[in-house]
């Protein structure tokens, strides 16, 4: 353990700003706090006084009050069965990105309730200590995940993100019937609440957003349908899918909760490509069983 109040900037973190530096490595370190220390000179960089925007290199030394560097909170214990449950779910990986068939009902990352998520549990391996999420899925949301090995890994995702470069395509199960294909372009207000739950609502004013729906299958109450997203907005399927009168199956957020059903929230993700490379994942076993 190091005695001294410092942290070493590792090769992974190169180029980051010091503010985010410090709120990535020093979990109980808030905004307001960590500005604070920075604009008194309470956190320094090789000796020097430093502004937040600061971008860091490998071997920077990063001094903070003892305080902040030495209380940090216990990780939780991964069980070696949560490791071997998400390990089986690796779909892809190579020297630059980590794919996983996200399990519905498994958040990304920890909180509300949660005490591991996707990322806690994989960063809990040596191999994979340097791992990020590169994107998020709601923790009802099954399918492709991507992770990023490193930190120019991640940037260049980020960048393809901002340049609408990456398609992503889902596939849900919708509540009636779609006979074609029809895309829905409506801005969504992502900051909505109601009863402080998140609660995106279509608003001219919102975030551009456009997804298209095309129908595969259907019975007499049930369409099977693939959603092709550009801009990824929170929860931007589920939204658009309520504004065709069809929400997604067991939304209980946007449509109706239904009781009996395997799981909670009929919604996949199920192909993600950019910049080259194109990962893929299989339909969850209760998509296809509904409509044999």
């Amino acid at each position: 353990m190091n005695n001294k109040p410092i942290l070493i900037v590792d090769p992974n973190d190169t180029g980051q700003r010091l503010d985010n530096y410090l709120l990535k490595h020093r979990k109980l370190l808030d905004k307001g706090t960590c500005y604070k220390l920075i604009r008194k000179g309470q956190i320094r960089v090789n000796g020097k006084r430093s502004k937040p925007f600061l971008k860091l290199s490998a071997g920077d030394q990063v001094r903070m009050p003892p305080h902040w560097f030495f209380n940090e909170p216990q990780k939780a214990e991964v069980p070696v069965a949560a490791q071997q449950q998400l390990l089986q779910q690796v779909v892809a990986e190579n020297e630059h990105h980590l794919v996983i068939n996200k399990p519905a009902g498994m958040p990304v990352h920890k909180g509300s309730g949660h005490e591991l998520g996707v990322i806690e549990i994989i960063t809990s391996m040596p191999a994979y200590q340097q791992v990020q999420l590169a994107h998020r899925l709601d923790i009802d949301t099954s399918g492709c995940l991507l992770l990023a090995k490193s930190r120019p890994a991640l940037l260049a995702f980020q960048e393809a993100m901002k340049g609408r470069l990456v398609n992503k395509q889902y596939v849900a199960v919708l509540s009636g019937v779609l006979d074609e294909a029809v895309t829905v372009n409506q801005p969504l207000n992502t900051a909505n609440r109601i009863n402080g739950i998140r609660t995106v609502v279509t608003d001219k004013q919102g975030k551009v957003a456009e997804t298209n729906f095309n129908p595969m299958k259907h019975t007499k109450n049930k369409t099977l349908v693939t959603c092709e997203i550009g801009t990824g907005r929170t929860h931007q399927i589920r939204v658009h899918a309520q504004h065709l009168g069809l929400p997604v199956l067991g939304d209980g957020l946007y449509g109706q909760q239904q009781t009996g059903l395997p799981r909670a929230l009929y919604l996949h993700a199920h192909k993600l490509s950019f910049d080259g490379y194109q990962y893929e994942v299989p339909l969850p076993d209760e998509f296809i069983e509904l409509f044999n």
